[in-house]
């Protein structure tokens, strides 16, 4: 009997986190699939040099059938020319008339904005490795922030489709029936809550021609625009035919998103997310120990967010200040990374005294962040609203307490706390941390108000599974490729 062809299964991501995770939880379900859901697979990732490890792991850890090459598009320089140390600089929500209000637009059309020469050898790097794949790429899956990818992919006449961990919803705002994500639905990255008061709608409509104002005229999008055409790329950098795609996977559900008409090739699966087992006392006996003791409330606020000595501070005054606030019954404690542990050590002593006992603090949480959240301890997490945050809790069936720093997060605290499964806790404070908002929240988690958003957690949580994850992913991928097995 004829050995079989495996399929080439291509996936073009940004190595940066918040991006490649859905993508590496794909890969590691198609690696998985055993011969009665899949042909033989050769999946190749094409990412940016931090990505590497992630290839080598998924190679060693692949069922024998299937292989994996990582294919390097270089040094990521994406981030490194438009922030410090490679880091998001904190901003407020989109406003307009005011002094650097439009700050979230312009560092999204510089995301966007790649070295112009930087592009077109990643994008002739791309183009080489299709072309080079025998005997044809059968699909190829793009990182929403990959349009260098998408360029390879329509010129190489590769079959393609998107995946993404954001909302479906910012694929479709503006392409709502009666012009709705203009009016209806609050503009990208504004913070202005749903539906859009009657107030701000003249307000909402100009924030949406603002943003895709700024995203056609930065001065970054123009000279790459102009460099891609020079290069012979066609079409527009940010105008591309996604309605004729066989699929955009975005890591949501409709039951966490604002009501909206979504496109005719949008899969929502939920969560992109590996299953994991029930966090071992055996392998992290202290952090088990600690979960076990009482109520807990979970602060990882992301790998892009770095403390300031203010910041700190606050988080511990809300401690203490919630702690005063409970019912004398009424105890919890905290579990928070915290970057930068060993600079705040003595300014922590200081500020919650005899509330440290049940304060532990973690440079970095070693287990898979779902396993924790997972613990029937938790009573909430707080977060800074970034998509795989918001979805990993979502997954879990834990609250949520989001304190929004910058672009789209803003967009996610606002829909977290309208559908009823969490709280926007830093209002009228943005990208900071306010202690007594925060020391609310903490003490709204932990009372009454905090069963009613416990329930509809749950309710999140279940609609979550019910979108199939990895598996519709790996389902709606092999279709694209012709297979019908999984």
């Amino acid at each position: 009997m004829a050995t079989q062809e495996p399929l080439n299964i291509v996936f073009i991501a940004l190595s940066v986190s918040g991006q490649l995770n859905v993508h590496l939880a794909s890969i590691e379900h198609l690696l998985s699939l055993n011969e009665e859901q899949s042909p033989p697979l050769h999946v190749h990732l094409l990412s940016f040099e931090p990505a590497a490890k992630h290839g080598t792991r998924l190679s060693t850890s692949a069922n024998p059938r299937h292989t994996l090459t990582f294919h390097s598009l270089g040094e990521l320089t994406l981030f490194t020319e438009i922030s410090h140390n490679g880091l998001i600089d904190r901003h407020g929500p989109a406003q307009l008339l005011k002094r650097g209000g439009l700050k979230s637009y312009r560092f999204l059309a510089e995301l966007f904005g790649f070295n112009p020469e930087r592009y077109v050898a990643v994008y002739e790097n791309i183009l080489g490795v299709l072309q080079a794949i025998k005997p044809k790429v059968d699909v190829a899956v793009v990182d929403l922030t990959m349009p260098i990818g998408m360029d390879a992919c329509m010129v190489a006449g590769i079959h393609w489709g998107l995946l993404c961990p954001n909302s479906g919803l910012e694929l479709a705002k503006h392409d709502q029936p009666l012009l709705r994500g203009f009016w209806k639905l609050p503009a990208p990255y504004s913070g202005i809550p749903y539906p859009v008061p009657l107030h701000l709608i003249p307000y909402n409509i100009g924030l949406n021609f603002a943003f895709l104002r700024t995203l056609i005229t930065h001065p970054r999008i123009k000279a790459l625009e102009e460099r891609r055409s020079k290069a012979g790329i066609p079409g527009k950098l940010l105008d591309k035919p996604l309605k004729e795609l066989p699929f955009m996977i975005c890591a949501s559900v409709k039951e966490m998103e604002f009501p909206h008409v979504p496109g005719e090739n949008v899969i929502y699966p939920g969560p992109i997310l590996l299953p994991v087992p029930p966090l071992s006392s055996q392998q992290y006996p202290d952090l088990a120990r600690f979960l076990d003791r009482k109520r807990t409330i979970v602060i990882n606020m992301g790998s892009n967010f770095w403390y300031t000595s203010s910041d700190v501070e606050n988080v511990a005054e809300a401690v203490v200040r919630a702690r005063h606030n409970l019912p004398e019954k009424t105890t919890f404690q905290v579990l928070w990374k915290l970057n930068g542990k060993k600079d705040y050590e003595e300014l922590l002593r200081a500020k919650l005294g005899e509330a440290g006992d049940d304060v532990h603090t973690e440079e970095w949480l070693v287990p898979p962040a779902l396993a924790i959240l997972q613990h029937p301890n938790v009573a909430a997490f707080v977060n800074h609203g970034g998509a795989n945050s918001v979805h990993e809790a979502a997954y879990a069936g834990v609250p949520q307490i989001i304190l929004p720093q910058w672009l789209d997060l803003y967009d996610y605290a606002v829909r977290v706390e309208w559908l009823g499964h969490g709280i926007y806790a830093n209002k009228g404070y943005p990208a900071q941390i306010d202690a007594a908002q925060l020391a609310d929240a903490f003490v709204r988690v932990l009372t009454s108000e905090g069963d009613e958003l416990m329930k509809k957690s749950v309710e999140i949580s279940e609609a979550c599974k019910r979108g199939g994850g990895v598996h519709t992913v790996a389902e709606t991928i092999l279709k694209a490729a012709g297979v019908n097995r999984v």
